[in-house]
């Protein structure tokens, strides 16, 4: 059953969340120390296993999910990528790892039952300055039908798709949260939904020199 389900995890979405990590390793820094958070089964996360090395990144995985853990590690382990990457069974709210350079939330964050309560907790764990990291699908317009649907379909699946997001919405999640958005970039568009990345970071948080030299930090993107 264990791997019965890892596959369908796999097979329905690995193909999308694939190209996420490919997108959000391509900006970390070298050296980078990433929280990754609702690693699944990893298979998205080992597509991208070349720039894990290459860029020196050391990524600590976490989920909720056992089957999901169990099958992550194993393959972690046949891709000999033991000393880079640490899969853990846990909740986000109950992490304490770190500090990290970096926090991402692959398709995970709206899943949350507190998302903003994620963010406050994460900010804790990293370092002044560390950037928050998010790809997600909006809805481009409202969907009644798809807000009733799609909750069902871990009945069928076995993943929790969540629920419906709009923009708005995860807005207003990483607000509640403390977090500015610094970067937002749509991925891939369709007639009815986006694909985004995002990158955030603490309210509170200074411009490095770099960003103040550069004027990132009052450049105003969004």
């Amino acid at each position: 059953m264990t791997r019965a389900r890892a596959l369908i995890y796999d097979a329905a979405i690995v193909h999308m969340t694939a190209a996420w990590y490919d997108a959000v390793l391509e900006r970390l820094p070298l050296a980078c120390r990433l929280l990754d958070v609702g690693i699944g089964t990893g298979s998205a996360l080992l597509h991208s296993a070349e720039a894990v090395v290459n860029k020196d990144l050391h990524v600590t995985g976490i989920d909720i999910d056992a089957d999901y853990v169990e099958r992550c590690k194993h393959e972690v382990s046949r891709h000999g990528l033991d000393k880079r990457i640490a899969v853990r069974l846990e909740s986000v709210y109950d992490h304490h790892g770190g500090p990290y350079d970096a926090v991402y939330f692959s398709g995970s964050f709206m899943l949350l039952p507190d998302p903003a309560g994620a963010l406050r907790h994460v900010v804790t764990l990293l370092v002044p300055n560390g950037r928050i990291y998010f790809t997600q699908t909006f809805e481009q317009r409202r969907s009644i039908v798809l807000e009733i649907l799609k909750p069902l379909l871990r009945r069928v699946t076995t993943i929790d798709f969540g629920r419906v997001t709009y923009e708005a919405s995860f807005r207003n999640a990483l607000a509640e949260g403390g977090i500015e958005v610094e970067e937002l970039q749509t991925l891939s568009r369709g007639r009815r939904r986006s694909s985004v990345l995002a990158v955030g970071r603490a309210c509170h948080a200074s411009p490095t020199p770099a960003e103040v030299h550069s004027g990132l930090h009052s450049a105003g993107r969004l």
